[in-house]
């Protein structure tokens, strides 16, 4: 599955404007801190890193198919989202490599799987270019990006 996919005339996930990717910067920090009894204070115990919940939010571009024939446009969405989800549902307990190129950079990857309890894949808003929204998350059990 491609997010942002350049390719000419296809139907894609988009990330744009309105959209983000949240949990790529900064490895996540699991710490655990007790009260210290009979004190003021804390026992800070030692940190580890967690695992990384990456999310995903974006929209829905539809380009094969224009807005004005509205069956053949609403089609498209429905044929996109059935198959991001089940892009999405085969990574489920099997991890896959998610790759991306910052702007001026080099490549990046990290491994990952689909989903975390409320982070399944979601769909909303009215099925009019623009409108039509997504959010799913992945896990990746080793927070390294090499």
């Amino acid at each position: 599955m491609k997010v942002n996919d350049t390719t000419a005339d296809a139907d894609r996930l988009m990330i744009g404007d309105d959209g983000q990717i949240v949990g790529l910067d900064g490895r996540p920090i699991r710490a655990e801190i007790d009260d210290q009894g009979q004190s003021d204070g804390g026992i800070v115990h030692p940190k580890f890193w967690a695992a990384r919940i990456i999310v995903f939010s974006g929209e829905i571009h539809i380009q094969t198919v224009e807005f004005e024939d509205t069956v053949a446009y609403i089609t498209a969405i429905n044929v996109l989202e059935a198959a991001v989800i089940s892009a999405l549902e085969a990574q489920l307990n099997s991890a896959s490599a998610l790759t991306w190129t910052p702007t001026g950079g080099s490549g990046k990857t990290i491994s990952c799987t689909y989903g975390t309890g409320g982070g399944e894949i979601q769909f909303s808003g009215a099925m009019l270019p623009g409108e039509r929204k997504f959010t799913f998350t992945l896990v990746a059990a080793d927070p390294t990006i090499t």
